[in-house]
């Protein structure tokens, strides 16, 4: 008998499953890593300051306060590497754009996340004639090594079961929980884009969004710092940079579009002097929500049933946070903020 079965091995299910370990309870992650197609080619980037409007992120500071502790400590646990925190340069369009930061930068909050110079990067590699916004506390998490450092973690607990999922296998009594040959006190759903097939949550108004990122391979370009205009430019490794990307909301399945691949490479030309060569292509389905706010919480009907899951593009900075809240909801019934409470929806 299991306290909890997590359905779903991607980000949110494998880091969840790792929080209720740490903490004593005994668990089992159902995954089918077909179906991790968002975590395992998402480019992992965290940055604080987002949007248009170059707006602060939710709850900023508590995200990126327990981001910067959890993934570092997880790191050294497991003896592999995959954190990589950057400075983030957000190209300004123009001089309304550069003004309006400047007005904007006088708020509480920004402080500890900006250099409030504004910065010009080298004009022969990047067309930067309005300066940029330099972003702190932001960078790249290499979501493929820890989904496969944690995943063999998990693997040596005993915590894991890679196999194809059933949502019509699943018995729910008041009791307990069965799913074939697996009992439960309760079953959590991490299942992404996939709750739109979930016979129990997919009253919730989910929102899947299609994305494509490209590699490329750019000579003698930034390697310290991610640039965004339209884009964003990441650096990885041996000259080759991760570059995105695309919003659909009319595809539904991760497939790469001629159509995508255009928009990106005409949005990197207009950013980037330097000459590059396109190396590799790929699409992922966003776990998206129609309000951009994480689901999390209990079913109405089904008292042992529970979602964690809607994290769209921002998974990699919301869930070493999230998953310590929900973690608490679930062994010592703390609240859940309001704003990712599925009880908003229901």
């Amino acid at each position: 008998m299991y306290d909890y079965i997590i359905i779903g091995g991607g980000l949110a299910g494998s880091t969840l499953a790792y929080r209720l370990l740490k903490q004593g309870a005994k668990v089992m992650v159902i995954d089918e890593p077909s179906r991790n197609i968002s975590s395992t080619v998402a480019a992992g980037i965290f940055n604080p300051i987002t949007g248009k409007r170059t707006a602060l992120t939710w709850k900023a500071n508590e995200m990126f306060d327990e981001l910067h502790a959890f993934y570092p400590k997880l790191e050294v646990e497991m003896g592999e590497h995959f954190f990589y925190p950057l400075p983030f340069y957000k190209l300004f369009d123009s001089i309304f754009d550069q003004n309006e930061w400047l007005n904007k930068q006088q708020e509480s909050g920004f402080n500890q996340f900006i250099e409030h110079e504004i910065q010009f990067l080298n004009n022969e590699r990047v067309d930067n004639p309005f300066g940029a916004l330099q972003i702190e506390k932001a960078g790249r998490l290499d979501t493929k090594a820890f989904l496969k450092a944690l995943q063999n973690w998990l693997l040596s607990q005993n915590a894991i079961s890679f196999q194809n999922f059933d949502y019509t296998n699943v018995e729910v009594t008041n009791e307990i929980i069965k799913y074939n040959d697996l009992k439960s006190q309760a079953l959590i759903f991490c299942d992404g884009s996939n709750s739109l097939a979930n016979p129990f949550f997919n009253y919730l108004p989910h929102k899947p969004v299609h994305g494509e990122i490209l590699e490329v391979e750019i000579p003698n370009f930034y390697e310290d710092r991610v640039i965004n205009k339209g884009v964003f430019v990441l650096p990885t490794a041996n000259q080759k940079y991760l570059v995105g990307s695309t919003y659909n909301w009319d595809l539904t399945e991760p497939v790469t579009t001629s159509a995508g691949r255009e928009e990106i490479e005409t949005k990197l030309k207009e950013m980037v002097k330097t000459e590059f060569k396109t190396t590799g292509h790929w699409a992922g389905i966003r776990p998206s929500t129609k309000d951009r706010r994480a689901y999390l919480g209990q079913h109405p009907s089904y008292k042992n049933l529970f979602i964690f899951g809607g994290f769209g593009s921002k998974g990699v900075s919301l869930i070493p946070y999230l998953s310590k809240v929900f973690t608490n909801y679930l062994l010592n019934d703390a609240e859940l903020p309001k704003e990712v409470d599925i009880c908003r929806v229901r």
